[in-house]
């Protein structure tokens, strides 16, 4: 609804038109009534009515003097002069086109009205042309900032060669390349959070107070910040890095991870962008809401000693065992060998244990486990390594697969001759190089061994000393492939304390005394 202004020193003529004209039925209200010029003014200050109905003779400050004082000042509503007969022409030639209508008094309602709907339109078409111009603004502000993150993204990716941007298009874009000073960082949060344009702006003042440019541009869960300052500007760096960390946390509730490079020369900018990556990277050790730069990582890390059949080993023996104490110390000790490690780069790190899940999965399938339910060939992976971002959050992972292991094997009691089987294969092949004999086995699942050696005999079809003697005699065959191995070592490796009875059982088992057999794996 439009907001009307009547100013007339007649109080009759004001009363009249607050009165003989139903306002809300044509859309509008009034909002005040003054009594001359000088008052009108003041209230048109005020209010900021949409249209003000004005006399033109009023005492201190006449109309006309009003008016002028009003678009001096920059206010500018629609003005309709109500003036006698006799100041009608001398009101339109002063006024000339600065109202937008005159009414003869009396002023009658049949006139009045058509003059309010003219003014209506001429509002609402106006508020079109503003939304219309706004809409403009805001499109060709959006098109500025998307040319200018993508020049920032192909820049950095080296699809466009700093030399195609001239003086004039770095100016354009407010993109600054000068010297040996730009660095890239990648900056990992919140996907929404990092959209919000108020962490750009505090971002982009925070540099520029320590006069580092910062250019910066979204890409999926990331900004990437290609950053130009001075050449010895590290402090300088550091300092805003930190800022901008605390001021994310504190206005945004945001942590913010990052990865910054070295320095260098524009055309290195591919170059900086790959330090920034591996950088952001090594959150792996750091964890979330760090800060890593390329200067400070360790490039001369060797790789860890480890053998993933052992440590798959290791794991499922003790989540066989239903240990989950020790199942929590294996997994922190392989864990903490790579923390310690240090500088392994994330990718080995993904690859290790990637390399020791198969195991698992190998491990699983051997004893006719379903290894999928536990954990997927795509999870498995390097890749689905890889979206665990720290090592904790990897750990974490493992865990969560041995727990779904652990709640297979603790199914209800009457499953003792499905389940609890597995979970005694299981144990079977991950302690195979120690002593197990009924005992053991009856002492460890609390199963008694006759019926034990019933329920494994009919869910195997063979008795548990030929499932053991199988495993040991079939791990005894792959290190026997190694021309350096030596038979009395790789007896007590599988089990044996007793060579010449290793060596029997082996000859049973293959045809071949180990000796032979080696020597069949290893001719040239």
């Amino acid at each position: 609804m439009h907001s009307v202004l009547i100013i007339d020193d007649d109080a009759m003529i004001v009363r009249g038109l607050e009165q003989f004209v139903d306002w809300p039925s044509i859309g509008f209200r009034i909002v005040g009534t003054a009594r001359d010029g000088e008052e009108g003014l003041q209230v048109i200050r005020e209010l900021r009515p949409d249209i003000v109905l004005t006399d033109i003779k009023m005492p201190y400050k006449d109309g006309l003097s009003m008016i002028e004082d009003c678009l001096n000042d920059g206010l500018s509503p629609h003005f309709v002069v109500l003036t006698g007969f006799d100041e009608f022409e001398y009101a339109r030639r002063a006024l000339k086109s600065r109202v937008s209508d005159y009414l003869l008094k009396p002023v009658e309602e049949n006139k009045l009205i058509p003059v309010l709907n003219g003014i209506r339109e001429q509002i609402r078409e106006a508020e079109r042309k503003r939304a219309d111009w706004s809409a403009l603004e805001s499109r060709a502000k959006e098109n500025d900032a998307f040319i200018r993150e993508k020049l920032i993204l192909d820049l950095v990716s080296g699809q466009l060669p700093p030399e195609s941007l001239d003086a004039d298009k770095q100016a354009l874009h407010d993109i600054r390349l000068s010297g040996r000073s730009n660095r890239v960082a990648l900056v990992e949060g919140d996907r929404t959070l990092l959209a919000d344009p108020n962490l750009t702006e505090m971002m982009t003042a925070v540099f520029g107070k320590r006069g580092i440019h910062a250019m910066i541009a979204r890409a999926g869960d990331s900004l990437t910040l290609l950053l130009n300052g001075k050449p010895d500007g590290e402090r300088s760096l550091g300092e805003g890095l930190e800022e901008m960390m605390t001021k994310a946390s504190e206005w945004l509730g945001l942590s913010l991870t990052v990865g910054v490079s070295n320095a260098g020369a524009a055309a290195e900018l591919p170059d900086l962008y790959k330090q920034a990556k591996l950088a952001l990277e090594y959150k792996m050790y750091t964890g979330s809401g760090s800060v890593n730069a390329y200067r400070a990582l360790s490039h001369d890390a060797e790789r860890l000693p480890y053998d993933p059949q052992e440590q798959a080993r290791r794991l499922l023996a003790a989540v066989s065992e239903n240990n989950e104490p020790n199942l929590r110390a294996e997994l922190d000790e392989f864990f903490g060998r790579i923390r310690r490690q240090g500088g392994l780069p994330p990718q080995s790190v993904y690859r290790i244990c990637s390399e020791v899940l198969y195991e698992i999965r190998k491990g699983l399938n051997e004893i006719g486990m379903p290894a999928d339910d536990f954990v997927g060939e795509p999870a498995a992976s390097v890749e689905g390594m890889a979206k665990h971002g720290t090592l904790d959050e990897l750990r974490q992972g493992f865990g969560a697969i041995f727990k779904r292991i652990g709640a297979y094997f603790d199914r209800s009691p009457e499953h003792a001759g499905g389940e609890q089987i597995d979970s005694i294969l299981l144990f079977m092949r991950t302690h195979y190089a120690e002593p197990i004999d009924l005992d053991v086995i009856s002492r460890t699942f609390f199963i008694d061994p006759s019926y034990f050696c019933k329920v494994f005999k009919k869910s195997t079809g063979v008795t548990y000393l030929h499932y053991l003697t199988k495993i040991r005699m079939d791990k005894a065959c792959q290190l026997l492939s190694h021309p350096a191995s030596k038979v009395y070592e790789i007896a007590g490796k599988v089990g044996y304390e007793d060579q010449r009875y290793f060596s029997q059982v082996f000859r049973k088992h293959t045809g071949m005394t180990p000796s032979d057999y080696q020597k069949s794996k290893t001719k040239i």
